[in-house]
């Protein structure tokens, strides 16, 4: 038994992990937000310290060219130099966080965003070159690894930070020196903590025999139909090139002149050398791309707002610091298995019901989470656990329907390419969530977000039909 693919997979899962370290920051922010508020300026608020959260998603927006430079210097140097980065970025914050806001917006946002750009490539791409067959399934079992994060980093955080259980004050700050004095040293124990998973990581990660020759080979673009093709070949030697290439059965040239323009563009080429090939100025070209795209915005929105917002609107009824952090941790845990199981439906049904399913789910409870002190902390819990079980979506869903819409060399990029929409208005956000969060308060801003999500649902309906028996 070879068993490469699954330490390669499992690999990919550590590493993945470790980029999921940003998913903490709904637990670390109230920490963070009053160490600068007490330490650096007193006018820091919840809504100047999402810049940091926000920051790192817009410099995500360059997960393009993460993907170019990975088949440059090759996968494996990509994550050495993007696993050096993101330990650098989050160690050196323990003294940034010091010095000013700017500074940990630059060390904890922009640089560690930087190297989640070198990692991503690889480790999205190497698991479904071994798993060809099990995109969805194999997918989410690396991107669980992401969500995962959460539910030990933020015990780590709450107990190393504040672990006699204080509460904020009335205004939402915590001004307990002993809380405030270990904030810093958190970014220590969280660098070294990151450092060695990722270390492990590197040692077991094993690329597919066949990566080095598909990056040698041409990329043989997904085959049209078209007039061109039909007019370069006639009845039987037509027959026969269709037969031979595609691994269709024996089909006569009326059936396959049947077939739909924009159908038989998208039939894989079943060879070995034939991969269904995509490149980027070509994806940009269909439809399925732009439906993606918007797709992507709809449900990325909500998932930044919530992962940054849920602790800080819990605590306007709940007033118990380690609740809301375990909360958090069990919403990590519930969308680590959720990414899985939402790679394995995928798989057997579709990505459009898949998608219908979630963002359906997402816009419910996002309308109704104003309701949530009425039945406090149980329903609290319910509903933020909800949402995290919704999330796989951007993580899981696109890159799966990339892969098989557009085939995996050129995936890396053709994602990056979707998401840089999502990412680049990222630095839009926090001016925006003040604006609704001061004028229309926690109701206004909810409804803004499932907004985007029942926006989605429409796209996700209008993209193809995708499903396999």
């Amino acid at each position: 038994m070879d068993i490469r693919p699954y330490l390669s997979v499992g690999s990919c899962f550590l590493i993945y992990s470790c980029l999921g370290t940003v998913l903490t920051f709904g637990n670390l922010t109230p920490y963070l937000t009053s160490y600068l508020r007490q330490r650096t300026d007193i006018n820091t608020t919840y809504e100047d310290t999402s810049w940091i959260f926000y920051a790192y998603y817009c410099s995500c927006s360059f997960l393009y060219f993460g993907g170019k430079i990975s088949h440059v210097i090759g996968r494996r140097w990509s994550i050495i130099i993007g696993s050096c980065t993101i330990s650098f970025g989050i160690t050196v914050t323990y003294w940034s966080i010091q010095h000013s806001l700017a500074a940990t917006v630059i060390s904890y946002g922009v640089v560690y965003s930087f190297g989640y750009i070198f990692c991503y490539a690889p480790v999205l791409v190497t698991p479904i070159e071994w798993f060809p067959n099990k995109k969805g399934l194999v997918t989410g079992v690396v991107a669980s690894g992401f969500a995962l994060c959460p539910f030990f980093m933020n015990i780590v955080q709450t107990f190393f930070v504040n672990p006699n259980n204080l509460q904020p004050a009335s205004d939402g700050f915590f001004y307990n020196p002993e809380i405030l004095e270990n904030v810093p040293y958190l970014f220590l124990v969280m660098g070294g903590v990151v450092a060695s998973v990722l270390l492990i990581g590197q040692l077991l990660y094993q690329e597919s025999p066949d990566v080095s020759n598909q990056e040698e080979q041409p990329c043989n673009e997904t085959i049209d139909m078209d007039e061109t093709l039909r007019k370069s070949c006639r009845g039987e030697e037509f027959n026969e090139l269709v037969t031979n290439e595609l691994g269709l059965a024996s089909t006569s040239l009326e059936e396959l002149s049947a077939i739909p323009k924009e159908d038989s563009a998208n039939i894989e080429l079943n060879t070995g050398e034939n991969e269904l090939c995509v490149p980027p100025k070509e994806a940009i070209k269909k439809k399925e791309f732009y439906l993606l795209s918007v797709t992507c915005i709809c449900s990325f929105v909500p998932f930044l707002f919530a992962n940054a917002f849920y602790k800080t609107y819990g605590q306007t009824f709940i007033q118990d610091d380690k609740f809301l952090s375990i909360t958090g941790s069990v919403g990590g845990v519930l969308h680590t298995v959720s990414r899985v199981l939402v790679g394995f439906i995928q798989d057997k049904i579709s990505y459009k019901l898949t998608s219908l399913l979630l963002l359906g789910m997402q816009t419910v409870l996002l309308f109704t989470l104003v309701v949530t002190p009425h039945g406090g902390k149980v329903m609290f819990f319910i509903w933020i656990c909800g949402l995290f079980i919704t999330f796989p979506f951007t993580f899981v869903c696109i890159p799966a329907i990339v892969a098989e819409v557009f085939g995996t060399k050129h995936a890396p990029e053709i994602y990056g390419l979707s998401f840089i929409s999502s990412t680049a208005s990222a630095f839009l956000w926090p001016m925006i969530l003040r604006y609704f969060i001061t004028s229309s308060g926690w109701f206004g801003t909810f409804c803004v977000m499932a907004t985007f999500s029942f926006t989605g649902v429409f796209m996700a309906i209008l993209f193809p039909e995708t499903h396999r028996a």
